[in-house]
């Protein structure tokens, strides 16, 4: 058994000062599953949460310690360098599994925190969200996509930070709707708002961007009952072409660009470039997130106007409760810095920033 194993549906962080002395804090995180295993695995899982935390939080941890078991309670020991001992416990049972881990300090707790957060448990609870989400339609769909984990975080340090820019420059925010799939109450009602949305526009056939935007553009096209076909980002050999169709059948048709999102725009520049040296014309692009990072203005160089269903404003909108989007504060700053001047974020962190050129 390993810890990436479980589904979480319950994760709580708790730093507060120990009441016993007034002073140390204790800095505790707790999770727990609905998944249940056999009591042989417990010392399995123990050993993969000790390797966890070495590896990913404190290289200076030693070894794991004898399992010490009360009840349906085991505590196994942390043993690190110079440090206290911290604690770590397994409550079994045969319906569910606790897992209470004492850190050294928050920052560790915190780190945990984003650990397990990652394998939290998905509940489609439409209804929830609009109870909870006191926004517009694109912070109630932002929302969905936090709470499936299409949208990413990283400080960097658990994982490594995002490529973008045509994967030339890095990121701490990132949007990942091929999960869509797995949720499909989610997904039905992103394609019905998305099918809304472009219901006046005037199109004969959908072109869907690879790999994100195939499994969107598809469905949209079977909603609308239009025809579609997609694109390749690049050319796998000199003589193919980008577009998996033939240029009689987009002839003189109007064609809808689709994509899952969308970040400066050079990208889709070429596509539209492409469909209209084969006659076609593109008059609007629709994707599901747009980052606000100037592809509206490239789109409308081309004469092609850029519809959405969220955006980064939306994502990172106070409307959606800490609960649903699960951010730490943490998390919150580096996005905001990021966002406010990319290329000082690249120098703070060391990265070099390249200015790309369509």
């Amino acid at each position: 058994m390993k810890l990436t194993q479980l589904t979480f549906n319950k994760i709580e962080i708790t730093c507060s000062p120990d009441k016993s002395s007034g002073k140390q804090k204790r800095n505790i995180i707790k999770a727990s599953s609905p998944t249940t295993f056999e009591l042989k695995e417990l010392d399995t899982l123990a050993k993969d949460i000790f390797n966890l935390y070495k590896s990913k939080i404190n290289e200076k941890a030693i070894k794991i310690g004898l399992c010490k078991s009360e009840a349906n309670a085991y505590t196994y020991p942390i043993l690190c360098q110079d440090k206290p001992t911290l604690l770590h416990f397994i409550i079994y049972s045969l319906t569910t599994t606790g897992i209470s881990i004492e850190l050294q300090n928050e920052q560790e707790a915190k780190k945990f925190y984003r650990i397990f957060r990652d394998q939290k448990e998905v509940k489609e609870d439409i209804e929830y969200i609009m109870e909870n989400v006191k926004g517009s339609l694109n912070e109630i769909i932002a929302a969905l996509l936090w709470q499936i984990g299409a949208i990413k975080v990283s400080l960097g340090d658990l994982k490594p930070f995002f490529k973008v820019d045509e994967r030339k420059n890095y990121s701490p925010f990132y949007i990942d709707v091929k999960c869509l799939s797995r949720y499909n109450r989610y997904n039905d009602f992103i394609i019905s708002e998305a099918a809304t949305l472009i219901s006046k526009l005037d199109f004969d056939i959908i072109c869907s961007i690879e790999s994100g935007g195939i499994q969107f553009g598809t469905l949209l096209g079977e909603k609308l009952n239009k025809p579609s076909f997609f694109t390749r980002r690049e050319k796998k050999y000199k003589e193919a072409s980008l577009l998996e169709i033939k240029e009689h059948e987009i002839y003189m048709k109007k064609v809808l660009l689709v994509d899952d999102t969308i970040v400066k725009g050079w990208g889709k520049e070429r596509v539209i470039n492409e469909l209209k040296a084969r006659g076609a014309q593109v008059n609007d692009c629709l994707v599901i997130f747009d980052r606000q990072q100037k592809g509206k203005e490239t789109l409308k160089s081309k004469g092609v106007n850029l519809h959405y269903l969220t955006n980064r404003d939306a994502a990172l909108s106070t409307a959606i409760p800490r609960l649903i989007t699960c951010l730490t504060d943490e998390e919150y700053a580096e996005i905001t810095n990021y966002f406010k001047n990319p290329k000082a974020w690249h120098q703070k962190k060391g990265f070099p920033y390249k200015e790309l050129r369509k």
